[in-house]
């Protein structure tokens, strides 16, 4: 099954990096393309649900989410979402969201994927798209994170 991590550090507080992890930062981190709209955001707590819309102008589809565990404690949040019913042939698909105090000035947020289709040959060619919707939000996490003085 491939997987990867990406870690992005940001120049906030855990506090404050958590109390933004809502649906207002799920729409600044979606990609340009595909659109991406979405239909449901219940939160990040077990059990709750997520759908995203993509809109790839000649064709719509929807991703559906939810997310399976969820853990806090005095230096990290860590959720994780699996897909219930992911598009492009994907089987599997598991989004490990960790964000750790570094101090009291400065997280990081890790985003840990693994995924699988039926074929290896297409695992391969999703992989670096995915992997680049990722990386994308490192930027994005930068600036919207960053917390105000």
């Amino acid at each position: 099954m491939p997987s990867f991590q990406i870690t992005s550090r940001v120049s906030a507080s855990l506090p404050y990096v958590w109390s933004k992890f809502d649906q207002n930062l799920l729409a600044k981190l979606a990609p340009p393309f595909p659109i991406a709209r979405i239909i449901q955001f219940d939160g990040c707590q077990v059990n709750d649900k997520v759908c995203i819309e993509l809109d790839f102008l000649l064709y719509r589809t929807r991703w559906y989410s939810v997310i399976s565990s969820f853990k806090a404690d005095a230096t990290s949040y860590v959720f994780v979402d699996e897909g219930t019913k992911v598009p492009f042939g994907i089987k599997a698909w598991r989004h490990e969201h960790r964000i750790e105090s570094i101090d009291e000035k400065t997280s990081v947020i890790v985003d840990k994927i693994s995924f699988q289709t039926n074929f290896k040959l297409l695992d391969c060619l999703l992989f670096p798209l995915i992997w680049g919707m990722i990386a994308y939000r490192i930027p994005l996490y930068k600036k919207y994170l960053r917390q105000p003085a």
